[in-house]
C-alpha cells in the first residue's frame, strides 16, 4: 500500500508514566517547536492541574518529577515554574545538574514506553496518521498499573548500573532486566 505525503511525516508525541499508570498522551501539532514556553504551558501545566491529581489526589506531594535534559526541560522558565509547583503543592523534580548527560538508557519512555508502542503499533495496521494516533493512544491507554510499577523497578536498576559505569551507555549489558517486563 502507497502511503501518503503527510503518513510519512508522523508526529511527535509526549508520553508520562507513573507508579499509578499511564497519563494520556500528548500529541505536539506539526510545525511547533516545543520550547519552554511550550513545554509549560502545553505539556507540564496540563500534567500537574489534570492529569496527576487524578491519580494522586491528595498525595501530589508524592510525586517525583524526572524529565531528561532537553533544552526546554532546562531553561530557566521551565525550573521556575517546578519550583513553584514545589512551593506549592509538594512536588519533587530531578535538578538540571542531576539529570544524566545523553541518558536514554535511564528513561522509561525510552527504554520501555515508546519502544512497547511501536512494538503494538507494528501488529496493527493504521492507514494513516490519525489512525496511527488513535492507536497509539489505545495502546498507550491499556498498559496497566503493574506494568508500570515494573518499569520503575527496572528505572531503578538501570540507574543503580548506570551509575556503577560512571554514565557510560547500558543498552548492551546483559543483565539489565533480571525479570521480563510484562508483556500486555
Amino acid at each position: 500500500m502507497e502511503k501518503d505525503e503527510s503518513f510519512r511525516k508522523g508526529f511527535m508525541i509526549v508520553g508520562i508514566i507513573t507508579g499509578r499508570g499511564t497519563v494520556p498522551l500528548f500529541r505536539v501539532p506539526s510545525q511547533v517547536k516545543i520550547n519552554a514556553q511550550y513545554y509549560v504551558d502545553y505539556v507540564l501545566k496540563p500534567l500537574f492541574t489534570k492529569h496527576l491529581p487524578r491519580l494522586y489526589q491528595n498525595e501530589m506531594h508524592k510525586v517525583f518529577f524526572h524529565h531528561d535534559k532537553a533544552s526546554s526541560h532546562t531553561a530557566y522558565s521551565t525550573t521556575e515554574y517546578l519550583e513553584e509547583l514545589k512551593s506549592s503543592i509538594g512536588i519533587s523534580y530531578l535538578e538540571k545538574d542531576d539529570i544524566p548527560v545523553k541518558a536514554p538508557d535511564a528513561s522509561p519512555l525510552d527504554f520501555y514506553g515508546f519502544g512497547y508502542i511501536k512494538q503494538q503499533l507494528s501488529k496493527r495496521r493504521a492507514r494513516t496518521l490519525d489512525g496511527v494516533w488513535k492507536l497509539s493512544q489505545e495502546i498507550w491507554s491499556q498498559i496497566e498499573v503493574v506494568t508500570c510499577r515494573k518499569v520503575f523497578n527496572a528505572w531503578k536498576r538501570r540507574c543503580r548500573l548506570i551509575s556503577a559505569k560512571n554514565g557510560e551507555h547500558i543498552e548492551q549489558t546483559k543483565d539489565i532486566h533480571r525479570r521480563h517486563i510484562q508483556k500486555l
